[in-house]
């Protein structure tokens, strides 16, 4: 769970039908200035990695290891080299993680390494006026 003013991340276990907190972390270091705007979450197919977007002033993507009981650790964050990361989507193939930017119209695409999750400028952008959805269909 992603809490939008505060940034902060929250995973949680399922079972039974009840959840129950596991971990509370933070996504925005606490000497940043300017606006907390949570905006998405994902977590990757294999269940590995959950990514977390940044729209306020900070404009950035967060990086988390999720080990096999559910707590978070903090690999990195980065920018997402554009203005209101409003959306994000990790193509099928878990090779690309594409941001729509809202402010800057354009979707960057990042190379994603499967292994460590982490997320390369691949050069590429495609520029649309206003995006605020990704979603890959078959």
């Amino acid at each position: 769970l992603t809490h939008e003013f505060t940034g902060t991340v929250t995973s949680y276990k399922y079972a039974d039908g009840n959840l129950t907190e596991i971990q509370q972390m933070e996504t925005i270091a606490k000497d940043s200035k300017g606006k907390i705007d949570a905006a998405d979450i994902h977590v990757s197919a294999d269940g590995k990695f959950l990514y977390q977007t940044n729209r306020g002033d900070l404009n950035t993507i967060s990086l988390f290891a999720i080990a096999a009981n559910g707590t978070l650790k903090h690999v990195e964050t980065i920018s997402t080299l554009g203005k209101g990361p409003r959306n994000f989507s990790i193509d099928p193939s878990g090779k690309h993680l594409l941001v729509a930017h809202q402010y800057t119209n354009d979707v960057v695409i990042f190379n994603r390494d499967s292994k460590t999750g982490k997320l390369t400028d691949s050069g590429k952008r495609i520029n649309v006026g206003t995006p605020v959805c990704l979603v890959f269909s078959k």
